[in-house]
């Protein structure tokens, strides 16, 4: 090693700065061209920088790294070993990771370039020389063609050499350039609108993906027709429907997303969204608020060949339910909230020929409440025959008459070991109609009775298991059948 031993530890100062800053509407990013490009540098950037190493003339010198206290954008590089000196000519070279996270979204292809220059200066002599900055190289932040925003952090490695000399307590202040390079690809992906004639020819098109770019009003049913598969991305807006049924999805697939703040919002007077003849809807972002229900699947009284609802995220609010299946229907639910102000949240038809319905609830929030008079808030209301399998969410009662989950029919699956059940704290035990106009008491968790011949109700396909123990089954279930629009005395009741 070219250095002389002395009494003295050194110190290194390094000063990270993070250039640009990342702005700008999204519509600014759109083009016309199919392959037009944009470079944008962009800061707003988290930065730390971790794993130091540093040698002198190739051999390892022990150090520690920290933050300035005095400082925050300042990193403080101390060397343990003492008694470093450093002669003129002396090969300093500092390696160390850059860990950084941003948000890129758009349609555009993104690449990432980074190039740390560094500036030096010595405390009391001018021999200190930066010899090279190595690029950081290029990184791929978004791999897909389309729209699909990416937060996340992501690693670099920089290796700098100076050429130095003389004690060796120098200040080292870096300077990272972070440029974002962007390839535009709307015109094979993706549909931009901001009218209503725009939106309904864009969701039957030929573009996996339509974005709002506005607020728009609508006064009849927009449809998803039976060959679409599209993603609609609300960015932010607002979609008012003035219509029975906001959005038929007919055979085809729609997946409802809110890839700008999250605020975007689907506002129907009717129903939201209507899922029929095997068609598919897919929620993972943004919002929907409904006069009537808020996503429905299948056909009321009539023929369907069943309907899927996967439901990740976003929230949906309605009068009625918030999700209503019928006719073969399946019902996924993972995450979300959920509110319905005067019926069941989430529910199914009832009618004798309308079954069945199959339906899973894993996770999400669900408040529950009542406006009519003489009814129970209810959470899930197993109306139809179908399998239910109930085992994770909340459920907020959010009115004194109510009853968690009330179970009429099918196989039904309830871990209330998996499901937080919060009552409203002046519940009482009195008794209210639900959704069939049936009487059963408020207050409890889980409220079963059947009704013979209707409902899709049989002995040997009618199941309630909680908690993994079995509580009706074709050997006891005839103990709670009884007439339908009556009091009923033999109703099952169970609270954990």
């Amino acid at each position: 090693m070219n250095a002389k031993l002395t009494a003295a530890a050194a110190i290194l100062v390094v000063a990270i700065v993070g250039l640009a800053a990342f702005e700008g509407s999204t519509n600014s990013w759109w083009s016309d061209e199919e392959d037009a490009s944009l470079e944008i540098q962009t800061g707003g950037l988290d930065l730390a920088v971790e794993n130091y190493t540093l040698s002198i003339d190739g051999v390892d010198v022990a150090c520690e790294a920290g933050k300035n206290q005095d400082n925050s954008t300042m990193v403080d590089i101390r060397i343990t070993e003492e008694g470093i000196y450093l002669e003129p000519g002396t090969v300093v070279k500092i390696s160390y990771d850059l860990v950084y996270s941003t948000t890129v979204s758009g349609a555009r292809l993104v690449m990432v370039s980074m190039c740390d220059g560094a500036t030096d200066e010595k405390v009391e002599d001018d021999h200190i020389q930066v010899e090279y900055s190595e690029v950081m190289g290029e990184e791929s932040l978004t791999d897909g063609w389309y729209f699909f925003p990416e937060i996340g952090e992501y690693d670099s490695h920089a290796d700098v050499t100076y050429s130095i000399g003389g004690n060796a307590d120098l200040q080292m202040n870096h300077k990272y350039s972070f440029q974002i390079h962007t390839i535009f690809v709307q015109s094979k992906a993706v549909s931009i609108v901001d009218t209503a004639d725009e939106l309904q020819s864009a969701l039957s098109g030929d573009k996996p993906l339509v974005a709002l770019s506005d607020d728009i009003e609508i006064d009849e049913t927009l449809s998803v027709s039976k060959d679409a598969d599209v993603t609609l991305d609300l960015s932010g807006h607002k979609l008012n429907v003035d219509a029975s049924v906001g959005i038929l999805v007919d055979g085809g697939s729609l997946h409802l997303t809110d890839m700008g703040d999250g605020s975007g919002i689907i506002v129907a007077t009717g129903s939201a969204v209507n899922v029929v003849n095997g068609g598919h809807f897919k929620m993972d972002g943004g919002n929907i608020s409904a006069g009537n229900i808020g996503v429905a699947a299948g056909f009321k009284n009539g023929a369907d060949s069943g309907a899927t609802i996967d439901i990740h995220g976003g929230s949906v609010k309605a009068v009625e339910f918030a999700v209503w299946g019928v006719n073969g229907s399946n019902i996924s639910i993972y995450d979300g909230e959920f509110t319905a102000t005067d019926n069941a949240v989430i529910a199914s038809n009832g009618t004798p020929s309308n079954g069945p319905v199959n339906v899973k609830i894993e996770g999400g929030t669900f408040n529950c409440g009542i406006v009519s008079g003489g009814y129970l808030a209810c959470g899930v209301f197993v109306a139809q025959c179908g399998t239910w399998d109930i085992v994770g969410g909340t459920f907020n009662m959010m009115s004194d008459k109510a009853t968690a989950f009330v179970v009429r029919s099918g196989n039904v699956n309830i871990d209330l070991d998996k499901v937080t059940v919060n009552m409203n704290a002046s519940a009482s035990d009195s008794i209210g109609k639900v959704g069939d106009s049936t009487f059963v008491k408020s207050g409890h968790v889980v409220a079963a009775y059947y009704t013979s011949g209707a409902y899709g109700f049989t002995e040997d396909s009618t199941s309630l298991i909680i908690n993994g123990e079995s509580k009706i089954s074709s050997e006891n279930v005839l103990n709670y059948v009884g007439t339908n629009s009556a009091v009923q005395v033999n109703v099952c009741y169970y609270d954990n």
